[in-house]
């Protein structure tokens, strides 16, 4: 199940931008967001999943990005975010809608601040409130359908799962 949905969402941020333009309103964030979803199908086992999200970025890097290891550290830091914040918070649709806006907003102002630093862009708080706002919508979109979708799918097949 949890190669499923990572390989999916993976697949997904590479078909969907073929579509969608990159400057547009649906900047989708699939393979990060994906994390949320996944974490409680590794059962507490959080070095198992801080190596696949190192692994999944790595993948990233090479197949959607010019960055070498930029967002393999990106993706083992969100999925430390999901830990913590999923240490505290309990496993429900607010919360993960939570978890979900928090990740898109470390991630975009992270690699924003990047870029501005390496001399890419130019600091500019409207692009970087842009870049947020356009993430967050798509995204809540995809981490609620594929909640629904692995809940139904775990309870009909009985899938091992731990709340947060």
């Amino acid at each position: 199940m949890k190669l499923f949905i990572l390989i999916t969402s993976f697949l997904l941020d590479g078909i969907v931008s073929n579509y969608l333009p990159l400057n547009g309103i649906w900047n989708q964030l699939f393979t990060i967001t994906s994390l949320i979803i996944v974490y409680p199908y590794f059962n507490g086992n959080k070095r198992e999943y801080y190596k696949y999200s190192f692994i999944l970025g790595i993948f990233y890097d090479l197949i959607y990005t010019d960055t070498i290891i930029f967002n393999a550290f990106m993706f083992l830091l969100m999925a430390r975010i999901i830990v913590k914040l999923a240490s505290v918070l309990s496993d429900t649709y607010i919360n993960l809608l939570i978890i979900t806006l928090m990740l898109i907003i470390v991630y975009r102002s992270v690699t924003y601040i990047l870029m501005v630093i390496t001399g890419n862009l130019i600091f500019d708080y409207h692009s970087l409130f842009k870049g947020i706002y356009n993430s967050i919508l798509v995204n809540i979109i995809f981490v609620i359908t594929m909640t629904l979708i692995t809940n139904f799918i775990s309870k009909k097949f009985k899938i091992k799962k731990s709340s947060y």
